[in-house]
C-alpha cells in the first residue's frame, strides 16, 4: 500500500512575501502617529518642566526669606535655559546666566535648567511677553518676593510660549504667571494643532 505524503504546513513564498507587504503598509500608516505622539510627549514634557521650574523659585524665594529672580536665556540654534537666582533689587533685570554650569559672574545661585539641552527634546521658546519684554534677545527676569510669592512689578505678569519639535503637527503651550505669581500651562490660542488635556485650558500668546 502506498505511504500517504503529509500536507506542508509551511508558508509558500507567495504567502511570505504578502505577509511582509501587508505588514510593511500598516507599518508606513502607523508612522504619523509614532511621529505625533513622540511630538506630543516632547511638548507636555518641556510644559511641565518650566511650570515645575517656576513653582520650585517660588518656593526657595519662601524658603530663603529672599527676593528671588526667574529669567531665560537664549542661545543659536533654538537654544534656551531658565535661571533662578537670590537678589536685593525688586527691579533686577539682569538674567543669572543658566547657559553655564559655573559662570564667573551672574551666577544663578538658585537654580537652573536644563543641565544640557537635550533635554528639552527640540522644544524652542518662540515668544514671551513675561517680564515686559517681547524680544526674545533682550529678555528681562521676573522678581519673586517672599512673603506672598506674588510678583514684585504687577506689570510683569505674561507669558513663555513654547513650541513643540519640527514634525507633521505644530503644537504650541504656553507658561502664563499673573501678578500674584502664579504659574499656568495653557495652549496657545494660536496652535493649530490640539492637544486634547489642555482643550478648556487656552491663551494668547
Amino acid at each position: 500500500m502506498p505511504q500517504r505524503r503529509k500536507p506542508s504546513t509551511g508558508f509558500t513564498l507567495i504567502e511570505m512575501m504578502v505577509t511582509l507587504a501587508v505588514l510593511f503598509i500598516f507599518f508606513i500608516m502607523a508612522v504619523p502617529s509614532f511621529a505625533g505622539l513622540k511630538q506630543r510627549a516632547a511638548i507636555r514634557g518641556a510644559g511641565d518642566q518650566v511650570l515645575a521650574f517656576w513653582n520650585e523659585a517660588r518656593f526657595e524665594a519662601v524658603k530663603r526669606n529672599q527676593l528671588v529672580k526667574v529669567g531665560v536665556r537664549t542661545g543659536s540654534n533654538g537654544a534656551f535655559c531658565l535661571g533662578a537666582a537670590t537678589t536685593t533689587d525688586e527691579a533686577d533685570a539682569t538674567t543669572c546666566d543658566c547657559m553655564s554650569a559655573a559662570p564667573a559672574t551672574n551666577v544663578c545661585d538658585v537654580m537652573r535648567y536644563p543641565a544640557d539641552q537635550s533635554e528639552w527634546n527640540n522644544v524652542t521658546v518662540t515668544g514671551i511677553s513675561l517680564g515686559g519684554t517681547t524680544s526674545l534677545l533682550s529678555i528681562k527676569p521676573v522678581v519673586i518676593e517672599p512673603k506672598r510669592t506674588a510678583l514684585t512689578e504687577a506689570t510683569d505678569k505674561g507669558t513663555l510660549s513654547l513650541a513643540g519639535p519640527p514634525g507633521q503637527m505644530a503644537y504650541k503651550l504656553n507658561l502664563y504667571v499673573d501678578q500674584l505669581g502664579r504659574g499656568l500651562l495653557c495652549e496657545s490660542s494660536s496652535s493649530t494643532a490640539r492637544l486634547p488635556e489642555y482643550d478648556k485650558r487656552r491663551c494668547a500668546d
